[in-house]
């Protein structure tokens, strides 16, 4: 399996640079080895695949052979995350990102124990990078905080679709999602934290066109939640 490393810029050179706590690990952990294939990416979808051309202690080269752009899917997959309890943020994150999630929204929910602080955001950032790393994308998710409720739903346009997933839904995931969802911009998934949505929170979703739905007869945890509902939905609207 070929290693993924992320560069703030990709050049048109002939030879990469990977410096950091990347080759540190891919150096001293994965005992990276001469000529072995590497894929180098910007993180905006831009990749190239090399060879590794000269290995030093703290750094390697690698010898560009192929490069490429990972084009945009369309619709976009948003999730609205309630925020979860800090132990779980990591593994929320995880799976949304593996599940193809396009950009992630740190939401304090009313029922929500975690606190949102500014500082929160390098960590879900650290976090979906690593995430992308492991599942070999070319995009990292971007995050998004510090909006409330309302200014979310003030985002909403014609070609994009608001499901909201809550055991109290009476309509099942499939009966809402269809394959014509292929042609719409952006769809929005809205998960809770781990008290649930409440009352007033579910009517505001409504009055905005949000479809309220039940995932299924079991109750996912929140960190949980985001990824089933985008694998799901994936594989409804033919992306899967």
């Amino acid at each position: 399996m070929l290693t993924l490393f992320f560069v703030s810029q990709l050049s048109g050179a002939e030879e990469i640079e990977i410096t950091g706590d990347q080759a540190h690990h891919a150096i001293k952990v994965l005992r990276m080895k001469l000529d072995e294939a590497v894929l180098i990416s910007d993180g905006n979808g831009s990749w190239v695949k090399a060879r590794v051309s000269r290995i030093e202690k703290n750094s390697f080269l690698s010898q560009v052979q192929e490069r490429g752009i990972s084009q945009s899917k369309y619709p976009k997959l948003t999730v609205i995350q309630g925020l979860p309890k800090s132990d779980r943020v990591k593994e929320a994150i995880e799976i949304m990102v593996e599940s193809g999630v396009d950009t992630i929204v740190a939401w304090e929910a009313e029922r929500s124990i975690a606190k949102w602080n500014k500082d929160l955001k390098n960590k879900w950032e650290v976090a979906a990078l690593a995430a992308a790393k492991q599942s070999r994308r070319f995009t990292i998710p971007k995050i998004i905080d510090g909006r409330s409720l309302s200014q979310l739903l003030q985002q909403q346009g014609d070609k994009h679709a608001l499901i909201v997933m809550h055991e109290s839904g009476e309509k099942k995931l499939s009966s809402v999602v269809s394959q014509d969802m292929s042609e719409l911009t952006e769809i929005t998934i809205v998960i809770g934290p781990e008290g649930g949505l409440s009352e007033s929170e579910l009517v505001q979703l409504a009055g905005a066109g949000g479809e309220i739905v039940c995932l299924g007869p079991e109750v996912f945890r929140s960190a949980h939640a985001g990824g089933a509902a985008l694998s799901a939905i994936s594989a409804l609207i033919g992306r899967w």
